[in-house]
């Protein structure tokens, strides 16, 4: 496969594993805001913002604690930042624009059926603006956004040919979600302490967000205990949105696509390193030692990303002239 082909398949996972975890973050805080305190809403926002490593247009969150038309008002204009906001790059917008402007330069790889589930995803948000969801009730409109994008993974889960465009489409979005889930986390744990008895209404938040709710329940029960959520959400392999199990699925794709050339063995030793760091070495029930391991996660996905780069997108040809 052409890299540039890869390349763009590998950014279409990212781009829209990121504006599917935004419309999850939104839908739920839009919900908070009809039946949560105001202190509760202004905690969410912080990890909210801290999870997404962002800054509000206006370079901070006030508090609206106190204040509940101001708390209101203020959800107004995060929510158009999250996802209107032309100068964020991360905005669901403009993430859905580069998946868009990505998958039309690998149209040759994607089938028609693909195409138009983007389109459709796309067009939704091309021509909205912050006040049309506001009326109709944001919250239903972050949902229908969030199961637009997910038609379209699902078209491409059922129609793609399982060659390397797709294992790069599988390595895009599993990359970006682990690195997505740990930052989350530890925005969580830093904003909702797990000694806090008043935080339990946050950590079942957490798992709607995560869409671990039901297995929580199957394993835990109704005890929504801090470590027992972290727990789940790190090191659990068969929970979808664990970093575990998105370790597990980049590791698979990069066996997948694998050259054994000396920079892909080392790329493989390096996920191997991660996954070992979970299952052998995840620190249970200390919130201080978890905040560090979940920050070397991210990191290490970093590092994964920029070495998956130099590996297949932007590597040297050994024999060029002058090399």
């Amino acid at each position: 496969m052409l890299s540039r082909s890869a390349q763009g398949l590998y950014w279409i996972g990212r781009y829209l594993e990121r504006a599917q975890h935004g419309c999850r973050l939104l839908a739920d805080q839009m919900e908070a805001l009809e039946d949560r305190t105001v202190e509760e809403i202004d905690r969410c926002w912080r990890r909210l913002y801290s999870g997404l490593g962002q800054t509000p247009v206006g370079g901070g969150l006030s508090s609206s604690e106190g204040d509940e038309n101001f708390m209101r008002a203020d959800a107004y204009t995060l929510a158009d930042d999250l996802t209107f906001e032309a100068k964020n790059p991360d905005s669901i917008h403009n993430c859905l624009a580069l998946a868009r402007e990505n998958a039309r330069k690998v149209r040759h790889v994607l089938g028609g059926d693909m195409w138009f589930g983007l389109n459709v995803a796309y067009l939704g948000l091309r021509d909205t603006a912050i006040a049309d969801i506001w009326a109709d009730g944001p919250g239903a409109f972050y949902r229908r956004t969030e199961d637009a994008i997910q038609a379209f993974l699902g078209i491409a889960e059922s129609a793609m040919y399982r060659d390397e465009g797709w294992h790069f489409l599988r390595l895009g979005r599993f990359v970006e979600r682990a690195q997505l889930l740990a930052a989350l986390l530890e925005a969580q744990l830093a904003v909702c302490p797990a000694d806090d008895p008043h935080a339990e209404a946050d950590w079942r938040a957490l798992l709607r967000i995560c869409e671990a709710r039901l297995a929580h329940n199957r394993l835990h029960g109704f005890d929504y205990r801090p470590d027992k959520v972290i727990d789940l959400l790190v090191s659990d392999p068969l929970l979808s949105h664990s970093i575990r199990h998105a370790l597990a699925q980049i590791r698979e794709a990069l066996e997948a696509i694998s050259t054994r050339g000396r920079l892909a063995v080392a790329l493989e030793r390096r996920t191997g390193r991660m996954v070992a760091h979970i299952d052998y070495g995840w620190p249970e029930r200390d919130a201080g030692a978890a905040r560090g391991a979940l920050r070397e996660v991210r990191d290490s996905c970093r590092r994964l990303h920029e070495d998956i780069d130099a590996t297949y997108f932007h590597y040297e040809i050994e024999d060029a002239p002058g090399s």
